[in-house]
């Protein structure tokens, strides 16, 4: 690990620098919750939550290691961190891990819902799980390795703005490297979850009508009116929050000057907001904003019921959830 000198914080840097942590801080819990309901509530271990689930995984090691990225961004220059190729590795190979994993499990649920909306198999994801699982986990970890294994981790001490450890720019073929530890996931994934998401809404608009007559039992119907409203956020807030990062990626890889200059410093504290928000706003859209969720916090809240009205309750969470939300 080359030595570099002290880099002066602008006010964009620490801008940045207060995104990162305040969205880091809201990501962390939101995963940890999500998982919690998962444990917890058996009767909502659909497969759609199930692949919710591996995505917190994913979102809460992004935000753990962007928080390591704001203190090596805040403390590069010390001589701890300076002399220490291990935090810089650490760091770098956890958030390529887990954003790859993002990607992946961002890309199988936008299949899912593919496949149970358009296609109309229910179980595909449900009866290769072990597969899918296998994929989305090993795929990241394997490139991970390849990256510890070829030693290409580092960062680049002429980037002036706010940035943390990635790949080594004295790396040969580094922008090959860029590519494979990352961008070209998240472009696939881009790619992939506009198609799929674009033939779903297609798909409800055009029978929907048939939807109505078929469906006739109302929670059915609510589920599905919930889950098609979802998803038209589902990949505006995928693609918003991760655009920025893309942005300054290909316009660094264009220009780097341009890349550099104040003119983009504003690109950095977004960048640092949507790649460490995705596990928040998964919470906020599936959680705070479910009525699965709801009904169950409404439950649990309430005087101690009958044991119809509670069996009423279960059943009704099961019923909507198992309706819809099993894709």
């Amino acid at each position: 690990m080359t030595s570099s000198p002290a880099h002066p914080k602008s006010v964009m840097d620490m801008v940045f620098v207060v995104v990162v942590s305040v969205t880091s801080f809201l990501s962390v819990p939101s995963c940890v919750i999500i998982i919690a309901i998962h444990v917890k509530c058996r009767d909502l271990r659909t497969t759609g939550r199930s692949m919710l689930v591996q995505l917190s995984v994913a979102d809460l090691l992004t935000a753990v290691g962007n928080l390591m990225g704001v203190l090596w961004f805040l403390f590069r220059d010390s001589e701890v961190l300076n002399r220490s190729r291990a935090y810089c590795d650490t760091h770098s190979s956890l958030t390529i891990f887990s954003s790859i994993a993002s990607f992946f499990w961002t890309t199988v649920t936008a299949l899912s819902l593919f496949l149970v909306l358009v296609r109309h198999t229910h179980n595909t994801v449900h009866t290769h799980w072990k597969p899918i699982w296998l994929l989305c986990w090993g795929v990241p970890t394997i490139i991970t390795a390849a990256a510890l294994g070829f030693e290409v981790l580092g960062y680049d001490p002429k980037i002036t703005q706010a940035s943390w450890c990635w790949i080594d720019p004295k790396t040969p073929h580094q922008p090959v490297w860029n590519f494979m530890t990352g961008k070209a996931w998240e472009l696939l994934a881009y790619f992939l979850t506009i198609v799929f998401y674009t033939a779903v809404r297609i798909s409800l608009l055009r029978h929907k009508a048939i939807s109505d007559n078929v469906l006739s039992h109302r929670p059915r119907r609510d589920g599905i009116r919930d889950a098609n409203i979802k998803l038209m956020f589902v990949p505006l807030v995928f693609i918003v929050l991760r655009l920025w990062g893309t942005v300054r990626f290909l316009l660094g890889l264009v220009d780097y000057t341009a890349a550099n200059s104040p003119y983009a410093a504003w690109i950095a504290p977004l960048q640092g907001f949507g790649d460490t928000a995705q596990g928040f706003c998964n919470f906020v859209m599936d959680v705070i904003f479910s009525p699965q969720f709801r009904r169950r916090l409404f439950c649990r809240t309430s005087d101690p019921p009958a044991t119809s009205s509670s069996s009423n309750c279960r059943t009704t969470s099961i019923s909507t959830v198992s309706g819809q939300h099993e894709c």
